[in-house]
């Protein structure tokens, strides 16, 4: 008889790639910082001081910048596709946000 499939391994020299894991968290932080000045900005009526407008132009530089990072990591040969796909679709998320947002501000005066 056929053994069970999950008792079966696959030996792979595969990796998971550790810019991708770096890039999906500065997305991740920079998308968590994003919602989190969205809900102060909306409690507060659009007041916030220019402070945090500096703390989320700095966001969207991280974001950014996760976007660079995460671009190179779907060409590596050896390694997993899962991280290096939720890198780049977290910073374009958080870049199209983050940018949405400051070209608004930018209009809006």
């Amino acid at each position: 008889m056929r053994r069970n499939r999950r008792r079966s391994y696959k030996f792979t020299e595969k990796t998971h790639s550790k810019r991708a894991i770096v890039s999906a968290a500065m997305a991740g932080v920079s998308l968590l910082m994003y919602f989190v000045f969205v809900y102060l900005s909306y409690s507060v009526g659009g007041a916030l001081s220019a402070y945090y407008g500096a703390f989320g132009f700095m966001a969207m530089l991280v974001a950014i910048v996760a976007l660079v990072l995460s671009i190179p990591t779907l060409k590596e040969e050896d390694s997993f596709v899962l991280w290096p796909r939720l890198a780049l679709s977290s910073s374009v998320l958080a870049t199209l946000l983050w940018m949405g947002t400051y070209i608004q501000g930018i209009m809006r005066g």
